[in-house]
């Protein structure tokens, strides 16, 4: 088989577009297929009439994700720090609190005035899930009797062990369904070692959401792409793959293409959709029909000022509302315009999905008018990312491990198969489910294959 080229990337998220630009610079001949008709997989958004640009996919950026951060000084982006002043609101069984510290297992500032009794049961079970964490070592969890313990159980199961009242129940129920590693999933979806896990490599301490990205995180794959001009095709699918001794075919929807290794750059039940000759190992094809997409849908809404301001709220809001758990102030601060974030996840986006466009909007207002009152009924924009309806994404944020997964398949996340390679924040060690993770995989896959191309090692 003659071989075009050096890499057949299939993707043009974050990670694949990193791969492709790596190999590039270092003059491989290589090719970037993707199915949608974009870029940026799960890195997208759009400019509004406003000027005020918003996210669909991710937007925040920590300090310690040293990649991401990377990539963004290289091209010039410019952050911002995410707007934390003011009053915090927690609406929790009806009632609603202001407070001024933080929440997710942050012990410094002044706590949620719930009962002393449910801010300290949630306390001592925080303290116990940290302890807990401490046990697992770096990398990806391996298989042993301790962590096939911890893999057994739900998170939901752990949470019934370890919490007495409602309030303390929620607290963990709220984190799962919340932050970035963690799909979103419910709690009693969820292994308890794969949330241990994202709490050691992906923590809330760290402040993964400290800032934002002047004109949106969506402008970076174009950056990316820049770079690789005419080796990208948009509205491509891959359909099959086939490796032989001296490289490999990857044939799409409209042709195919020879090639001397691959990236498959995509959530692993995506990649599972491909056909493979030969194919996949067993333990990476059971894996791939085991790794659920989390379920989340999320809705920016702009006003003419972020007015929740004007009230000395900072804009971030949690609670047990029929349909919001968690929104966020994500005003960029050089047009003056308001938007807030809002995420219905879990077991409430199957209800809200069901509702009538009018009716998702209208319950989506209603919440927001119970954490930063009734101005919130009026805004002036109203836009749907509506993840797991993209047959191409299937979800968001991320995949994640049910009970049994990382024991019984982990292994096989990472490892390449053959001259095929993966990448995507879901195969990252660290920060998987944030764009760090992804950058960190589309660097380690192009670098691996350097490797193999130097060393001339054909066959692997």
């Amino acid at each position: 088989m003659p071989t075009a080229y050096d890499c057949i990337v299939v993707g043009a998220g974050l990670a694949g577009l990193v791969a492709a630009r790596d190999l590039h610079r270092k003059g491989y001949r290589v090719l970037v297929l993707e199915a949608q008709d974009r870029l940026g997989g799960r890195m997208v958004g759009q400019a509004l009439p406003s000027g005020q640009w918003i996210d669909f996919g991710g937007q925040w950026i920590g300090p310690t994700q040293d990649r991401f951060r990377a990539l963004l000084d290289e091209y010039g982006v410019r952050r911002f720090p995410f707007h934390t002043e003011g009053k915090k609101v927690l609406v929790f069984e009806g009632k609603r609190y202001e407070f001024d510290g933080f929440f997710e297992g942050f012990p410094e500032g002044e706590p949620p005035p719930v009962s002393p009794e449910e801010w300290q049961d949630a306390m001592t079970a925080w303290e116990r899930f940290d302890a807990l964490a401490k046990t697992l070592p770096p990398g990806h969890p391996r298989r042993n009797d301790h962590t096939q313990a911890l893999d057994r159980q739900t998170f939901s199961q752990w949470i019934e062990a370890n919490t007495t009242t409602a309030f303390g129940h929620w607290y963990f129920a709220y984190m799962v369904r919340t932050v970035g590693f963690l799909g979103p999933a419910e709690p009693g979806q969820v292994s308890l070692l794969h949330v241990l896990w994202g709490h050691v490599c992906a923590s809330q301490a760290e402040y993964p959401e400290a800032e934002l990205i002047h004109g949106g995180a969506g402008q970076i794959p174009a950056k990316l792409a820049a770079e690789l001009g005419q080796k990208v095709r948009l509205g491509e699918p891959v359909l099959r793959i086939v490796q032989s001794g001296d490289g490999l075919e990857v044939e799409t929807t409209q042709g195919r293409f020879a090639g001397q290794y691959a990236v498959v750059a995509m959530p692993p039940h995506l990649a599972g959709r491909i056909s493979y000759d030969p194919p996949l190992p067993p333990l990476r094809a059971q894996l791939t029909q085991r790794m659920p997409m989390g379920c989340c849908a999320k809705v920016l809404v702009s006003y003419d000022r972020p007015f929740w301001r004007d009230r000395g709220l900072a804009g971030l809001a949690i609670g047990n509302c029929p349909w919001i758990e968690l929104c966020a102030d994500s005003s960029d601060p050089a047009t003056g315009v308001g938007v807030i974030a809002a995420f219905i996840v879990g077991d409430r986006y199957g209800a809200w999905r069901a509702l009538p466009e009018e009716g998702r909007r209208a319950a989506v207002l209603a919440d927001l008018a119970s954490y930063f009152g009734t101005e919130a009924l009026a805004p002036v924009s109203y836009d749907e990312a509506d993840w797991p309806s993209n047959p191409w994404i299937g979800g968001g944020y991320a995949a994640f491990m049910p009970p049994g997964v990382w024991t019984s398949y982990g292994e096989a996340l990472a490892a390449p198969v053959g001259r095929i390679y993966w990448a995507g924040t879901e195969m990252a060690e660290r920060w998987p489910g944030f764009f760090d993770g992804a950058v960190r995989t589309g660097e380690a896959a192009a670098a691996a294959i350097h490797t193999r191309i130097t060393a001339g090692d054909s066959d692997g």
